[in-house]
């Protein structure tokens, strides 16, 4: 399934009609079944977003009791490390909107990464029953990665479980992430991609000159839209 592609003027009109689209699934996801399941991505990107939505009038247009929190992937260093998504989120967004702690499902980094991985899998499947997330948003890197679904990494062929733990050479690090079946039973997915330096990848995509990424390997059920700004769309 190729994605809907929605091309704002520049990133600050992205993030704009992105908060706009965060608050619309919302609440249909609210009004129709009482809850609200996402999954946050790291990136500039999402941080504007996040931003955004901890401002007003965004604040008070979801009922953020009902909503639940959940994280696409994250790197294995502990909560209050730079580098975290979870300290990310904290402080552009989650310290400043009325969420329960509860419904905060942060990645036990302290954790070894395979445990982690089993962990949260576990903490998905008790908090949200079989029910898909309701939205997953996503950044796409300049290898085509989205979440931490590296090219050549095992982590692209796990299908068994909710997560996996990898290690990332390039980076020299362990990350934690969601596999392509959750992000595929989404009812919603969200890819951001913003930037001239994003503009290569997405020709290259876009006109299949490369194949096989892990972005091409995304084939949502449920709404599928890039979000990008001009910068990003321009080739």
């Amino acid at each position: 399934m190729k994605a809907e592609q929605v091309v704002l003027p520049d990133a600050s009109s992205l993030i704009t009609a992105a908060a706009e689209q965060f608050i619309s699934v919302a609440r249909t996801a609210i009004a129709k079944r009482g809850v609200f399941y996402v999954a946050l991505a790291g990136g500039s990107t999402p941080k504007g977003l996040y931003q955004m939505l901890a401002t007003s009038p965004y604040t008070t247009q979801v009922d953020w009791a009902r909503v639940h929190l959940f994280f696409g992937d994250e790197r294995c260093v502990l909560p209050t490390h730079d580098d975290s998504n979870f300290k990310m989120a904290s402080e552009a967004m989650i310290d400043a909107i009325s969420i329960p702690e509860d419904n905060v499902h942060r990645m036990p980094t302290e954790l070894p990464p395979e445990q982690v991985a089993t962990v949260y899998a576990a903490t998905m499947a008790e908090v949200m029953g079989d029910q898909p997330l309701d939205l997953v948003l996503l950044g796409l890197g300049p290898d085509g990665h989205i979440a931490s679904l590296f090219p050549g990494t095992p982590a692209l062929d796990v299908s068994n479980t909710k997560t996996a733990a990898l290690y990332v050479e390039k980076f020299d690090s362990w990350r934690v992430t969601m596999t392509y079946p959750v992000i595929n039973a989404a009812r919603q997915v969200i890819v951001f991609i913003a930037g001239e330096a994003k503009a290569e990848i997405v020709n290259d995509i876009s006109t299949e000159v490369v194949s096989g990424l892990p972005v091409q390997r995304l084939a949502p059920t449920g709404d599928y839209y890039w979000y990008m700004d001009k910068a990003a769309a321009g080739k």
